[in-house]
């Protein structure tokens, strides 16, 4: 049966962090009661199109989808499972704010099928936490891990950042050593991006960040660190002891096909990419997706093999010669010769007919994708 992964966006937070980009707004019980509605209502209309699909892959991300009620939780985990077909024992993630976990909560996810946590803790510094904007403390962090293992679930991810503003490599190390005492599946780690419409960003003069030497500094120290741990990293920002890639991702870096649902989610289905706007408003009155153009004949191939380019090179393993071959009926150094002079510079590697990013490259890939790519 063909496989698909499902996305579902849960817009609320207790409070938006000051760096935070993602769509949310705060969180009401009315507004929650208004948007599970609209969003069941919009999954039971579009089901029959994945009458012939099975979603090996779940991920309610947000926002903050541990902020809904369980009676809101419970509500929308009935209506995927009884209207979507869900591979048995797929994945099935649930992002989560240690400030708003409960017995009852995790208790209601487990027996909704709810099988992986991915929960934001950013930092072990309770000074960087505040910074940050975010609304838990490091010791209920613990409370709410521990609970969670107590709950049955093990198969946890943790997400921390780094080059925050004032942070010292000393602070950083402290976090991921902290971390890894912890002993989760699954670690995330972001540098810290000033992005616009954020508090950060209007008080962008002011903030004391990290040079981008220690940045790079904080970089390899965490690759060092979490391979001395036993994580192996398969993606720029992403770790994991052996079997617990984050499936739902991995459709995302390898161009598989996904549904989502909420405003701000992407789908691509059947060749097609659409969104949903961000505004919950119009979405809770009638959801109607936008469909992103790819119709230009002459440079719809180019634009396939750019994003393919991407997010290949998003992952350790890189892109494969023959896999690109395969796919496009030509030879990547043909198509993207700017990778030679990165081969030379030591950003890139060959290992075992694929192309990759060395530590170094993964540092500043964006800047080497924006050269080699055609956009």
């Amino acid at each position: 049966m063909r496989e698909l992964g499902l996305y579902i966006h849960i817009p609320f937070c207790i409070k938006k962090c000051n760096y935070c980009d993602f769509y949310s707004l705060c969180h009401s019980s009315v507004k929650e009661q208004e948007y599970i509605s609209a969003l069941c209502k919009h999954i039971k209309r579009d089901a029959h199109k994945y009458k012939d699909c099975e979603f090996n892959t779940v991920f309610i991300g947000g926002g903050t989808p541990s902020v809904l009620s369980v009676d809101g939780f419970n509500t929308l985990a009935k209506t995927v499972n009884n209207h979507l077909n869900l591979t048995q024992g797929g994945e099935f993630t649930l992002e989560a704010n240690p400030g708003t976990l409960t017995r009852e909560k995790l208790l209601s996810y487990r027996r909704a099928g709810v099988n992986r946590l991915s929960i934001g803790l950013q930092s072990t510094n309770g000074e960087e936490l505040s910074t940050l904007g975010r609304i838990h403390t490091v010791d209920e962090f613990s409370r709410g891990y521990l609970l969670a293992r107590e709950c049955g679930f093990d198969n946890i991810s943790i997400d921390v950042m780094y080059g925050l503003p004032n942070q010292k490599i000393g602070d950083f190390t402290k976090t991921l050593d902290q971390v890894c005492d912890f002993n989760p599946e699954h670690i995330s780690a972001y540098c810290l991006k000033i992005e616009e419409n954020t508090p950060f960003y209007k008080q962008r003069e002011r903030l004391s960040l990290p040079s981008e030497d220690e940045q790079y500094e904080m970089y390899l120290l965490l690759c060092n660190t979490l391979g001395k741990r036993g994580y192996s990293q398969y993606e720029i920002s992403n770790f994991a002891k052996k079997g617990y890639r984050s499936k739902h991702n991995m459709k995302y870096w390898q161009s598989k096909e996904y549904v989502g649902f909420g405003p701000s989610a992407h789908s691509f289905f059947d060749g097609v990419r659409y969104f949903y706007p961000r505004d919950i408003n119009s979405y809770i009155v009638d959801p109607v997706a936008e469909i992103e153009d790819e119709s230009r004949e002459n440079s719809a191939k180019i634009d396939q093999m750019d994003e393919y380019v991407m997010l290949k090179l998003r992952l350790k393993d890189g892109i494969s010669e023959g896999e690109f071959f395969g796919r496009f009926g030509s030879e990547l150094l043909a198509e993207y010769p700017s990778i030679n002079k990165y081969l030379k510079s030591g950003h890139m590697e060959l290992r075992n007919g694929s192309y990759s990013f060395t530590p170094s490259g993964f540092f500043v890939s964006n800047y080497i994708l924006t050269d080699i790519l055609h956009f």
